[in-house]
């Protein structure tokens, strides 16, 4: 009977030993996995290609909405892969925002809705890598550099807008000169050449 009980001992001793084991695995995997996006701090992110004109920012200047996420895209400049994934939520809400706030309607137009849609699906598929246990810090760096040039290419077009507005206007103003045909004695008529009459 003792017999028994010491092999039963062993066997729980062994089996509660092996669990230990099998957790400190599973604990240093995951902690080795964040430890890798924590530790790839090289930055390969591009720096905004197209910010806004003076023009462009004097037509969003009462888009808060806009001013909001310009704002918040500067925390993914200087980011880590870690912290990228740490900001997703509050970037794809806030991206979220910016569709549907829009009330300028000069930009009530596919080629600017696209635009829009296309940040604000980049912002969830970022906000998706947060939940995979063990992405790939370039896959965060790619996927933050493609909110930014979708940014770009916003501001691209907010640019091409506000130039198109002005010059619209400022052909509103322009008059053209209005010829007048002197047909007076002191100025000769000139006649079609032959073969024309």
């Amino acid at each position: 009977m003792n017999y028994l009980k010491i092999v039963y001992f062993l066997v729980f001793i062994l089996a509660l030993a092996s669990c230990k084991k099998n957790e400190n695995n599973v604990v240093n995997d995951s902690t080795t996995a964040n430890d890798s996006i924590v530790d790839t701090d090289k930055r390969t992110i591009r720096a905004i290609g197209e910010t806004l004109s003076p023009d462009g920012k004097e037509t969003v200047k009462d888009w808060e909405e806009y001013q909001l996420l310009d704002d918040f895209l500067d925390n993914f400049y200087s980011s880590s892969p870690n912290e990228a994934l740490n900001l997703s939520k509050e970037l794809s809400h806030t991206t979220k925002q910016l569709i549907d706030s829009l009330k300028i309607d000069r930009f009530k137009q596919p080629d600017v809705s696209i635009r829009l849609n296309v940040i604000h699906n980049y912002a969830l598929r970022l906000a998706d890598m947060s939940t995979i246990p063990n992405i790939n810090p370039s896959e965060v760096q790619d996927e933050t550099q493609n909110i930014l040039d979708a940014f770009s290419s916003l501001n691209k077009k907010i640019n091409n807008l506000a130039k198109q507005e002005k010059l619209e206007k400022e052909l509103k103003g322009f008059t053209a000169p209005i010829l007048i045909e002197k047909d007076s004695l002191n100025s000769p008529k000139l006649s079609p050449p032959q073969g024309l009459k």
